[in-house]
């Protein structure tokens, strides 16, 4: 398992580390706590923004995937 800091998950996303912080708040990322330390296993983060894709490349073939979390309109 290749896990990851807060920092080189937000560099892999290439986001900032303020928004990856309110992600774990609301547990919308996947994540280990370890004490006072955030890790991040490589290939689960992969997986998960995956999820957002809308290119039409998703599992599945749909054109708009959307993530689990939300409740299609």
């Amino acid at each position: 398992m290749d896990w990851l800091t807060i920092q080189e998950a937000a560099e892999l996303l290439r986001v900032k580390v303020s928004w990856l912080y309110e992600r774990t708040r609301t547990n919308s990322i996947p994540h280990m706590k370890l004490g006072k330390y955030l890790r991040f296993d490589r290939a689960e983060l992969i997986a998960w923004a995956a999820e957002f894709r809308r290119d039409g490349s998703t599992a599945g073939g749909a054109a708009s995937a959307r993530p689990p979390s939300r409740i299609p309109r």
